[in-house]
């Protein structure tokens, strides 16, 4: 233990003060941030066109008792729970998908644990890996129990390889599934969920939001961004008399965004009901919650800026292809689940500060990578509006990255007793966002009024974004691995 009132305080009060100063810059008639907002509304204002059953091989029970079976309530991961959502993460986790040969979760579930004998011949174990299947003498992607044995010795008893790793990881979850380790019935003292709790998670578990809104997403967005490209290449300019059939695209691109957000929250607050907490504790539910931010980013700017403009013919595409991609993620994490309580650290009301504040700024920098990238493609000419957009939402999306990196240090503080541990996503983070406040600097860098060279930054800073993100998880690790 450790006590430091004056410390906590001084940082606190330093905290205090970088947030006051930025809103102070933000105000200033002296800063760029209301001149381009200004610039920006005035192009909005005088805008001048309007936008528009397989047979069974193995024992199991019957399709009668299936419904039955998935609302029972059982105790895993720390949690009450319907069996269906266990018999999923299960399926999933080993097989890669949510039936087998026909067969239901509950079904594949019960099958293993009444009669193992019986299923442990079944290749159903997903072997991703190529040279793992070659050493183990398999003819397909899937392995069955028995493969894993030569006699009695288990050919996995020391793992070395992450693909060992993760196979001897599925042989020991069915291990407890046959033998009863992995879940407990709920004991007569622990409160049974309400009926409704219980419909809502066997909903969610059976409808893939995240696989339909990525599929969605991208085909609309690259569909509408496709259509932009081809009236650039017929006329080689954007201007009002060819951007104008693009307006009965843009209409239905935004009544499908709006449908897409509308998915979007549904399947995140499903979540957050059925958790019973803020769903941003692992890369899967981060992920769903930027496609989220993007989305809602998306239509607040096509809501905004009403006019059919450059920014806005734009916006819609690219928060459709950011959001799909940021679901596609979300999808490929659910597709195998971590079967691992959650931490305790991350039982705190400063998770969904801190990450929601992290997610909103990443959100930005993404649109404003695709933005400049676009500006790039565009003639010197007709990369106005993209500019002014630019420099417009760097204020907003550094603001929101150092708040939430100073939220993290509170919640550090509050955890661990210390503000900073040098893990490598904390200096990452850092250095993201030490590398977008460079742009700020327009009277000591000069080069930066240019829009071409803020253009080629923007679009290479966003390296560090997706490293911070990614890279370090994979490559790094540290504290933040889960994340």
């Amino acid at each position: 233990m450790n006590s430091d009132p004056y410390g906590i305080a001084l940082t606190y009060f330093g905290y205090a003060l970088f947030a006051l100063s930025f809103l102070a810059v933000l105000c200033s008639r002296r800063a760029g941030f209301r001149r381009w907002l200004r610039a920006a509304a005035a192009v909005a204002l005088f805008a001048a066109l309007p936008a528009m059953g397989q047979a069974r091989s193995v024992p199991t029970i019957a399709n009668e008792r299936v419904g039955e079976m998935a609302r029972q309530q059982v105790v895993y991961n720390g949690r009450v729970v319907p069996f269906h959502t266990l018999a999923l993460d299960v399926l999933r986790k080993i097989y890669g998908r949510s039936s087998y040969k026909g067969l239901s979760p509950e079904q594949v579930a019960c099958g293993w644990m009444a009669r193992p004998e019986a299923w442990k011949n079944e290749p159903m174990i997903l072997v991703k890996d190529r040279d793992l299947r070659r050493r183990l003498g398999m003819s397909g992607r899937y392995a069955s129990f028995a493969e894993l044995f030569e006699g009695t010795n288990y050919r996995l008893a020391n793992p070395t390889s992450k693909a060992e790793r993760e196979l001897d990881e599925k042989a020991g979850l069915l291990l407890l599934l046959t033998n009863g380790s992995l879940f407990v019935e709920r004991p007569a003292d622990v409160p049974a969920l309400s009926k409704s709790r219980v419909e809502a998670e066997i909903f969610y578990d059976n409808v893939p939001f995240a696989k339909l809104l990525f599929m969605g997403n991208l085909l609309v967005g690259f569909a509408l961004f496709g259509i932009l490209l081809f009236r650039y290449s017929r006329e080689n300019s954007f201007s009002e008399k060819n951007l104008s059939p693009f307006t009965f695209h843009l209409s239905l691109g935004k009544y499908y965004l709006c449908i897409a957000f509308a998915a979007c929250l549904l399947a995140f607050c499903l979540r957050w009901y059925i958790a019973g907490r803020v769903p941003m504790s692992n890369g899967s539910e981060t992920m769903l919650f930027l496609a989220l931010c993007l989305l809602a980013l998306t239509l607040l700017l096509s809501t905004v800026n009403c006019q059919l403009s450059t920014v806005n013919c734009f916006a819609v595409p690219f928060g459709l292809m950011l959001s799909g991609f940021a679901l596609l993620i979300s999808w490929l994490g659910e597709r195998n689940p971590q079967i691992t309580p959650l931490m305790p650290v991350l039982n705190s009301p400063l998770l969904s500060l801190h990450v929601s504040t992290i997610m909103m700024a990443y959100a930005l920098l993404a649109l404003l990578w695709l933005s400049s990238i676009t500006a790039l493609l565009l003639p010197a000419a007709r990369r106005a509006p993209l500019t002014r957009f630019c420099r417009l939402a760097l204020y907003p999306a550094v603001f929101l990255l150092g708040v939430g990196i100073f939220l993290g240090a509170v919640w550090a503080n509050v955890s661990w007793g210390r503000y900073w541990s040098w893990d490598p996503k904390e200096v990452w983070a850092l250095i993201t966002l030490m590398i977008y406040a460079v742009p700020f600097h327009v009277e000591t860098l000069p080069a930066f009024q240019k829009p071409r060279t803020l253009h080629i930054y923007l679009a290479l800073a966003f390296l560090a974004v997706l490293f911070t993100y990614f890279g370090v998880n994979y490559l790094l690790g540290g504290m933040h691995s889960y994340a």
